[in-house]
């Protein structure tokens, strides 16, 4: 303890001696740091941290597969024979999301809604803080219309009322009685405010129409391969079978864990800008390890004196491993610091449709990993810095002049190759920045066959009506057109149109 008292002293002379190099290489090694960091805790909050359910690897989704390769969503009467006989699944359910007018609460909201078979919250293992979660009984065809509220919604629209018997909630044009409140943290699938039983109207029988998600978990000591090469041998005998061949029609279905399907487009990008600021982090490396070898040789003539006075070469490998230790806590710190504030960075410019994106932020793992990082950065400069330095013979280092020289001939190469290496990884960096920013600008100068500019969209959202409704669907084209004579008396806008679907802003659901 009293040697590494004297090694932090020593370090903290040579800090004061050069105030110019320590600024430099804590500067250097925080920006490494901060941005590995930061990337990190997306990384982690999106990937790599387990879903906030009970035994999660259980969990799986499943998919139908189409003739043409896709993978796609499940038709009703699928679902039902992958439910009904299947043996590797404890709880099978389905579910899909669409956006709804919804009033009853402080005020009305245009909110997510989850339609959910009775298993579901079973799958997850949830249960609600107040009330009941959905049963076998709410889903049958005439059943009084409930829902469970998220706990965001509750506290937001609902004041966090606790009389759950006197909320009704006006989902589009159907009252419903709210029945419990699932706890904070369970939003599934994503942004969803409420969940509602489907099936109240009854199965669409159509093997080739798929309006639904589908989630299982897994019996205790079953595979993912296990539960997918059943699903499989289930859906070609469905294919083969069915008097309906069409394109719509599945061929095969798989099974995959729930976390990648959540984030599997995500993956490759994160974990390639991942590598790349893992890149930035070895030039900063490298950047600090050739200021520490030109400060090593600056001082052979001191160590080779306290060589021959006889201090061992270990004692001083110490003394360096300290002195990196000591600049990368405080780089580190630094590091993080810089992180936090990056992670709201990120967030804010990540795409919305990011998976995930409310659970990235700085926490115990990724501090841990801060401190790992450092630890390693700190062992690295300091273990390459101290054997570099102390390496060679004694004599032959006190004859290579004062402590003014500037370093040893091996010293000068070793420096010299390092500067090579950062320029080799920095080139590395530039060209695919460059061939990124190149494939943007292939991408942004293509024409969509309209023009873009000027132009600003928002979304209405209106109750849902049936295809054969006509007095609702009158009424919506009353109140589009009203909309649109009003917003063409805004000053400055020179024309307004409405239409089901944007532009490039994908598909309509079939079936």
């Amino acid at each position: 303890m009293t040697g590494l008292l004297q090694d932090l002293r020593y370090a903290l002379r040579q800090w004061h001696r050069t105030p110019g190099f320590t600024a430099v290489s804590v500067i250097t090694l925080a920006l490494g740091i901060g941005a590995t960091t930061a990337i990190f805790s997306v990384v982690y909050g999106v990937l790599l941290r387990p879903l906030p359910y009970d035994d999660p690897s259980r969990i799986v989704a499943i998919f139908e597969i189409t003739p043409k390769g896709t993978w796609n969503r499940i038709a009703d009467p699928n679902f039902d024979d992958f439910r009904d006989q299947s043996r590797s699944f404890e709880e099978m359910a389905k579910y899909s999301a669409y956006a709804a007018s919804v009033s009853g609460g402080s005020q009305p909201s245009s909110s997510m809604i989850g339609q959910v078979s009775s298993e579901f919250f079973t799958i997850f293992r949830v249960q609600p803080i107040i009330g009941r979660r959905l049963n076998a009984a709410d889903s049958v065809k005439g059943a009084t219309p409930v829902a469970v509220v998220s706990y965001g919604y509750w506290k937001q629209y609902l004041s966090g009322s606790i009389e759950l018997s006197r909320l009704q909630l006006k989902i589009d044009k159907t009252l419903y009685s709210a029945i419990g409140v699932m706890p904070p943290g369970f939003q599934f699938p994503q942004d969803v405010a409420m969940w509602v039983p489907c099936d109240r109207e009854g199965e669409n029988p159509s093997r080739s129409s798929h309006n639904y998600d589908a989630v299982g978990r897994l019996r205790n000591g079953v595979a993912v391969e296990q539960g997918n090469a059943e699903i499989s041998a289930m859906a070609r005998r469905i294919h083969d079978r069915s008097s309906d061949q069409s394109d719509y029609l599945l061929k095969d279905a798989t099974v995959v864990p729930l976390q990648d399907s959540l984030t599997g487009k995500a993956r490759p990008a994160l974990l390639v800008l991942l590598g790349a600021v893992g890149f930035l982090l070895l030039v900063a490396c490298a950047n600090v390890a050739n200021l520490r070898l030109a400060q090593a040789s600056v001082r052979e003539r001191e160590l080779a004196i306290r060589s021959a006075l006889g201090a061992a070469r270990g004692r001083l490998i110490r003394q360096f491993i300290t002195e990196a230790f000591l600049l990368s806590v405080l780089a580190g710190g630094l590091g993080v610091l810089s992180a936090y504030f990056g992670v709201n960075g990120l967030v804010a410019l990540a795409p919305q449709d990011l998976p995930r994106l409310s659970e990235v932020a700085i926490n115990i793992p990724v501090l841990i990993f801060a401190l790992l990082l450092s630890c390693s950065v700190a062992t690295g400069l300091g273990a390459f810095t101290a054997i570099r330095a102390t390496s060679g013979d004694v004599r032959k280092r006190l004859a290579e002049g004062s402590r003014e020289q500037a370093g040893s001939h091996a010293s000068q190469k070793i420096g010299r190759a390092i500067v090579a290496a950062q320029i080799a990884i920095t080139l590395v960096l530039v060209i695919g920045a460059g061939l990124l920013g190149r494939s943007l600008m292939k991408v942004l100068e293509v024409n969509p066959g309209f023009r873009v500019e000027k132009i600003v969209t928002m979304d209405v959202s209106l109750p849902w009506t049936e295809w054969n409704d006509q007095k609702a669907k009158l009424g919506q084209a009353i109140f589009f057109r009203n909309l649109v004579d009003r917003l063409k008396q805004i000053p400055g806008v020179r024309s307004v149109g409405a239409t089901s679907g944007l532009p490039m802003a994908g598909g309509i659901p079939d079936g």
